[in-house]
């Protein structure tokens, strides 16, 4: 099963406001089956990882799930562990306004396996 990463973002506020205050995730599935996916979000306290996000479900053949998580923490990351290789995720960051933030945009052939 392939697993994906943004890699941890860094979100340290600028002039007291951070860049991105929301990640949107866009996940396609372009297979002819049904995809498990599984997405874990991560905050960096210290020098520790912090799960705060799990979440499992199942993508139909063809379709796109777009999910949207608080991402107000000075770094986050988030995993994808996804049941086949026809799966494509992107994130964005988007600004308190819903604005996309480029600073936290990632395409699907910049999501890393880990």
């Amino acid at each position: 099963m392939p697993k994906l990463t943004t890699g941890l973002l860094e979100n340290t506020p600028v002039g007291g406001v951070r860049p991105s205050s929301t990640l949107s995730v866009n996940i396609s599935n372009d297979d002819t089956v049904s995809a498990d996916v599984q997405i874990e979000g991560f905050f960096q306290s210290g020098t520790a990882k912090v799960m705060y996000v799990q979440e499992l479900f199942t993508l139909t053949a063809g379709s796109v799930a777009l999910r949207s998580y608080y991402a107000q923490f000075d770094a986050f990351e988030f995993q994808f562990t996804v049941s086949t290789e026809a799966v494509a995720v992107t994130a964005w960051g988007k600004d308190a306004a819903g604005n996309l933030t480029t600073a936290h945009r990632v395409v699907a052939q910049e999501v890393d396996p880990f």
